[in-house]
């Protein structure tokens, strides 16, 4: 009965770590490219679509699960 425990654990122990190593990408690539965008208007359509990107802090929507 114990060495069932160990070889279950022992086979469900990589499974669990697959994902460690994994980095999580940029939410988006043009969000990242906010701060290197200089003409007035690409910023300002931006900024619409990166609303937590930029010099002051705008909370989301609330939800209503």
């Amino acid at each position: 009965m114990k060495a069932k425990h160990i070889l279950a654990l022992a086979s469900l122990l990589p499974v669990l770590l697959t994902g460690c190593n994994d980095k999580p990408a940029v939410a988006s690539p043009a969000c990242a490219d906010l701060e290197k965008t200089t003409d007035p208007a690409a910023r300002a359509e931006l900024l619409k679509r990166c609303p937590r990107v930029g010099p002051a802090y705008k909370p989301s929507q609330p939800k209503n699960w």
